[in-house]
């Protein structure tokens, strides 16, 4: 991954700079390398990192889709609203997997405000009960968005 380009990924960065950051690595950014731009970079950056993702486009932003789950830890982070509206133009059978991991990992770590978040883009993204392998999670999803 070029290095030059990621910094300038940054929301205070002059938008041309941004657009051809995100052009460039868009064209040379895939796989793990996709992932690892979630980790490299900081919230002012994450708008500009769901941007690429989309750009490059299903299947092969596949690997950067648990990442998008992990903006619902707070639906207030930058780029979370970005991220959901890509998913709602994926068809739910490729989302549901991502969304399922996302309420296990916050079923396992108790973490309360995430499985509130996730049913709220279970809604947006009309994902219901029914959808889910595990019915559990939805309903503690469910449990915690109508117990706030």
């Amino acid at each position: 991954m070029n290095n030059y380009y990621v910094p300038l990924l940054h929301w205070d960065t002059p938008l041309y700079l941004q657009l051809e950051a995100i052009k460039w690595l868009a064209e040379h950014v895939r796989g793990v390398q996709l992932c690892e731009l979630f980790n490299r970079t900081g919230k002012m950056e994450w708008p500009n990192v769901v941007r690429i993702v989309q750009r490059i486009g299903y299947p092969e932003n596949e690997a950067a889709l648990p990442k998008l789950v992990e903006l619902f830890q707070d639906m207030n982070w930058p780029g979370a609203i970005e991220a959901l509206r890509y998913l709602q133009t994926l068809d739910k059978s490729i989302v549901l997997p991502y969304i399922e991991a996302g309420a296990e990992e916050a079923r396992r770590t108790n973490d309360d405000s995430w499985l509130w978040f996730l049913y709220s883009a279970c809604t947006d993204l009309h994902i219901c009960r029914d959808h889910f392998v595990d019915g559990t999670l939805f309903d503690l999803m469910q449990h915690h968005y109508d117990h706030d």
